[in-house]
């Protein structure tokens, strides 16, 4: 019929205000009394039937019809009070109807089964029990006195013979006299009291307790959730790899860098993710943990990674050891930084240093070379015309030729050289695929281009490019003729233009113009030398030639990238922006 039903805490909607939450877990309350009610009803009916029926008493006498009716109440009312519950709004209102409901029903109970001599006075704990976990301490005194005051009354009645009490359930005992009735009410009264204050005080304390806990479940929340964001905020990845060595958590950072989701980085050994990291210096941990250790932290070091897609980046780290609350070592914290662009950035600075220095060195000597080497060339084709072209005189005059020619493109080279430090003259548009096909007529037609050597074009589209011509010219021809150079026995040479993959992505449009030779390609050690002034592996090269390129694509805001697969190819890539 009744039973106390404990407050469970529940999940709080964020932003709720304490009257609905406090409504949301009284409504919770009455539900449970009420399916508690029912479960008791019929039990206790069902066990007054079996005790009737080993009486060999007649199951559907007059006698038993008032507890029928009773029953039928019973489940009536309850029903009709779960229906009802979901559009209630005053739920105080409608606990104290259902409690009050309760105290008359356990009230009739008593009647039908003796009054003072019936068994069932303590069902009133149950509801008293209900109303201290529904109402707490103020509702669970009330209903001990509804308890109070339809007991006396019940037995007052029986005394005083207004009433005489059924005895459907037990059979009548002896007469009492008033002492047994004031004995019987005083100590129901005493234990109702008693009961509604230890419940009603048991219910306040649990509520309390429960919101506590649910402040601190909060506050824990939030902890958590401030605890994530600022490491997922974090520019720098962050692994945690425990003592054997598996990655326990990567933020978002150390998935963007390393190219990886977080599924696949967890539970994944570190060891097959770095295996060129040597752990022996790491932090010490616990005899049993992964790596033996000596010293407490590991100072900044650099490591080159691949990521899935074969891009390589070079990345600088640190190592700490992660600790428990009680100090003990639970694994280590791997913190990086993506370098690459600041080491692209760095060598980008050191070779535009060198440019610049050996640009000056060209301003300053160019000219003073120029004009005695222009004499020089005169007066020698001069003593040509007044010899035979067989005599000693004239091969020696060819060699000195030769060599002013030699040092005429040296000088030449000093040129470009010093105009790259400086901004272009004059700018326009150029169409990008009509000055490639005019650069590769002119090698043809300057003899560049030997019988084994093929040419090919591949254009997906024509773009146009604002820069200073010249520039552009000279960017192509020093790229071609050091392409065709590195095929003297024969090969391919092809020249792509086509848009740049995921630069629209970015924000901005470029241009790529990819210049790939199949000739023996270039070392790793000579890559990183290349655009080096007077730098080259040729017998007859100066080493500016890409040294110019690289000023004049840089002048002209592009970028330049070198892909060679040593010993079958290189790729030259030029990017532009265009639009």
């Amino acid at each position: 019929m009744w039973s106390p039903v404990v407050p469970r805490p529940t999940v709080q909607p964020a932003g709720a205000c304490p009257a609905a939450l406090g409504a949301l877990s009284l409504r919770q309350k009455l539900q449970g009394v009420l399916w508690f009610r029912l479960l008791l009803a019929i039990i206790f009916l069902v066990l007054t039937i079996l005790v009737q029926s080993r009486r060999e008493g007649d199951l559907l006498s007059a006698q038993l019809q008032p507890l029928y009716l009773l029953s039928c109440i019973l489940f009536a009312f309850t029903i009709v009070a779960g229906l009802s519950l979901r559009k209630t709004r005053n739920l105080p209102t409608f606990a104290y109807v259902q409690l009050l409901f309760d105290v008359g029903a356990v009230t009739f109970i008593i009647y039908l089964s003796g009054g003072v001599d019936s068994p069932y006075p303590f069902l009133y704990m149950p509801v008293i029990i209900s109303a201290g976990l529904l109402l707490f301490r103020r509702g669970g005194l009330l209903i001990a006195s509804a308890c109070s005051l339809a007991y006396g009354a019940l037995l007052d009645l029986q005394y005083f013979e207004w009433i005489e009490p059924l005895q459907i359930v037990y059979e009548a005992m002896q007469p009492r006299d008033s002492g047994a009735y004031f004995h019987s009410i005083l100590m129901a009264v005493t234990v109702f009291f008693l009961m509604a204050y230890i419940s009603g005080y048991a219910a306040e304390e649990l509520e309390r307790s429960s919101a506590q806990l649910e402040l601190q479940r909060r506050d824990h929340q939030q902890l958590e959730m401030l605890h994530q964001n600022i490491v997922h905020s974090m520019n720098s990845g962050l692994l945690t790899i425990n003592g054997e060595g598996r990655i326990r958590f990567a933020n978002r950072a150390a998935q963007d860098i390393l190219g990886m989701p977080s599924a696949r980085l967890t539970g994944g050994l570190f060891g097959e993710l770095f295996p060129d990291i040597q752990c022996e210096s790491w932090p010490q941990l616990p005899p049993s943990s992964f790596p033996p250790a000596s010293s407490e932290i590991v100072s900044r070091q650099e490591i080159h990674y691949s990521r899935p897609s074969g891009d390589r980046l070079c990345l600088g780290y640190t190592v700490s050891a992660l600790q428990h609350e009680l100090e003990e070592g639970a694994g280590w914290i791997f913190i990086f930084q993506d370098l690459t662009r600041l080491k692209a950035m760095e060598e980008r600075v050191q070779r535009m240093e060198r440019v610049d220095f050996a640009g000056k060195i060209a301003a300053e000597i160019a000219h003073e070379i120029k004009n005695p080497l222009a004499a020089m060339s005169g007066a020698v084709q001069m003593l040509q015309m007044n010899m035979r072209n067989d005599s000693v005189e004239a091969r020696l005059m060819q060699i000195v030729e030769r060599e002013i020619q030699r040092i005429n493109e040296l000088v030449i080279d000093f040129l470009w050289l010093a105009k790259g430090a400086r901004k272009p003259e004059k700018t326009e548009p150029i169409t990008v695929c009509n000055v490639i096909d005019e650069m590769l007529m002119l090698l043809k037609t300057r003899e560049k281009v030997n019988p084994g050597q093929r040419l090919d074009t591949h254009f997906e589209c024509s773009p146009v490019v604002t820069m200073d011509p010249q520039h552009f010219r000279q960017i192509l021809w020093n790229l071609l003729v050091n392409a065709l150079e590195s095929m003297p026995d024969g090969g391919d040479l092809t020249i792509s233009v086509a848009p740049s993959n995921g630069s629209e992505s970015q924000g901005f449009s470029e241009t790529r113009i990819d210049v790939r030779d199949t000739g023996c390609g270039i070392p790793g050690d000579v890559r990183k030398r290349l655009f080096e002034p007077f730098f080259t592996t040729k017998k007859t090269g100066t080493g500016l030639g890409l040294s110019i390129v690289y000023q004049l694509v840089e002048t002209a805001q592009g970028r330049l990238q070198v892909s060679s697969n040593h010993p079958t190819g290189t790729t030259f890539s030029i990017f532009f922006p265009t639009g």
